[in-house]
């Protein structure tokens, strides 16, 4: 028969803590473990211990106490979360904070409720509400919503639709909103405008009156910010035009559909502007705005012969421009314009970041282009994004343009970072190239971007100033990405 193996453990019957009175047990039993003291919790001893603490004094209760009216005025000077989150603290606080609460961070509905779910007394402020319906739900039945949210001091709207279908007629009659965002979807021509607080309007793929655009520049007095993306029914008649005018919009994004052939902007109190054009756009004018800092132009090749393009007053008067980008035909449109001046008459002292998109086989852009550079001083970042297609014989040689280059004073004292994009090995780029690398006395860094099976031929060409540092990418296909850092 085979032996049975057995365990035993023996533990004493007598708690750990008292002490032994025989002395020599402690020598026969050295050799068992020691014994740990039961960590068994034990929840109301430790409410006992904190109640017998508090009652001696130890840990005032500061908060328990507090009335109605000093508890609603400290919630009133924090976060909504914040306040929300303090209702955890206690249970007092679970039971009191959340009838004090006086506003609702933000709601989202997808469909309209049967009744209204925000308290009526005392009032909640709502601040953003986002409507996204269904598409089987038609818009026109959140009007109750919007009525409701507007006795809440409601600031911030969000519509946003799966199609273009018309919007309630009152989502313009809000007069606490300060900010209305609407996403694919169509504003009925008859809605009533009465937005006084309105501060940003982002219209996105919307189709919408001018009379309307009209009606809401006139009633929003402090509205500071545009977007108009892809906007449409705007124009009337065969020939859409769109005029934007106001008096205190500050930051302008205008983005047409490609059918809308005439675009205005008067907005004298301009900071920054992005305006974009398409190709059949036959009128275009840009105000004068003495406040612009920041502007982004993308004018499109127009499709038709006859055109009428006014930018000349607006970049006249933008002496305190910071950043100036120029991109699809903008560099013809305004070379075109300063045809007849030798030099610009004003000053960009400001300058600082200049990017433009050049037909290089265009000896007029190629002259606006050093007057431009003439009338920047401080220029500290340029970028030439080559877009020619033209025969690179027809330019004028570099030499006629070398004197001036070696005047422009940005190109030699300020200047910190270069780039050029679709760089080509021709004779033109290839000595601007090397003038710009080696007379830039604070040159740092350099990007220049060409095609894989010109790497011999522009890796020689910019051999002529060795860089410490030179890392080259393959960020799209078929083109090569060199970074010079001389820093």
């Amino acid at each position: 028969m085979g032996l049975i193996s057995r365990t035993y453990i023996i533990r004493p019957s007598k708690p750990a803590t008292l002490p032994d009175p025989d002395p020599s047990h402690h020598q026969s039993n050295r050799s068992l473990p020691r014994l740990r003291r039961d960590s068994t919790p034990d929840p109301m001893g430790r409410r006992r211990r904190a109640a017998a603490a508090a009652a001696a004094g130890e840990g005032p209760d500061c908060f328990s106490h507090l009335n109605e009216d000093l508890l609603r005025s400290i919630l009133s000077r924090i976060p909504t979360r914040s306040a929300a989150a303090l209702a955890a603290v206690s249970r007092h606080f679970r039971k009191e904070i959340p009838p004090l609460l006086e506003r609702v961070d933000s709601l989202t509905l997808h469909e309209p409720y049967a009744q209204p779910p925000l308290r009526v007394t005392p009032p909640l402020i709502l601040r953003r509400l986002a409507l996204a319906p269904h598409r089987a739900i038609p818009p026109s039945s959140f009007r109750p919503v919007l009525d409701d949210a507007a006795q809440h001091g409601l600031s911030e709207l969000a519509f946003r639709l799966t199609r273009r279908a018309r919007l309630p007629r009152n989502v313009l009659s809000v007069k606490s909103l300060a900010v209305l965002d609407l996403d694919t979807c169509a504003v009925p021509p008859w809605s009533g405008v009465a937005c006084p607080c309105l501060r940003t309007l982002r219209l996105h793929r919307v189709a919408i009156d001018q009379g309307i655009i009209n009606k809401i520049l006139a009633s929003a007095s402090c509205l500071d910010t545009l977007e108009m993306v892809y906007c449409t029914g705007i124009g009337t008649g065969r020939v859409g035009g769109c005029t934007v005018e106001s008096s205190s919009v500050r930051n302008l994004v205008f983005r047409p559909t490609l059918n809308l052939a005439q675009t205005t902007i008067r907005a004298s109190a301009l900071r920054t502007v992005t305006l974009y054009t398409r190709g059949k756009v036959n009128r275009l004018e840009l105000a004068p705005a003495p406040e612009v800092r920041k502007a982004y132009l993308h004018i499109a090749k127009s499709l038709t012969t006859k055109e009428s393009f006014s930018v000349r007053p607006f970049l006249d008067a933008g002496v305190r421009l910071e950043c100036l980008t120029l991109r699809g035909h903008a560099m013809k449109v305004l070379s075109t314009e300063y045809e007849d001046i030798p030099e610009l008459t004003v000053m960009f002292q400001d300058l600082r970041i200049l990017s433009v998109s050049l037909d290089i086989s265009s000896a007029q852009e190629t002259v606006f282009l050093l007057k431009l550079l003439e009338s920047c001083p401080n220029l500290q970042k340029f970028s030439i994004s080559a877009a020619g297609t033209g025969k690179y014989k027809d330019l004028l040689p570099f030499t006629d343009h070398k004197e001036k280059l070696a005047s422009i004073s940005c190109l030699t004292t300020s200047l910190v970072e270069f780039t050029f994009l679709g760089f080509r090995p021709q004779q033109y780029q290839k000595e601007l190239m090397v003038f710009l690398l080696t007379q830039g006395k604070k040159l740092k860094k350099v990007w220049v971007e060409f095609e894989k099976g010109q790497a011999d031929a522009v890796k020689k060409i910019l051999s002529v100033k060795r860089a410490p540092i030179e890392k080259t990418t393959s960020k799209y296909a078929g083109h090569y990405t060199v970074e010079f850092d001389y820093s």
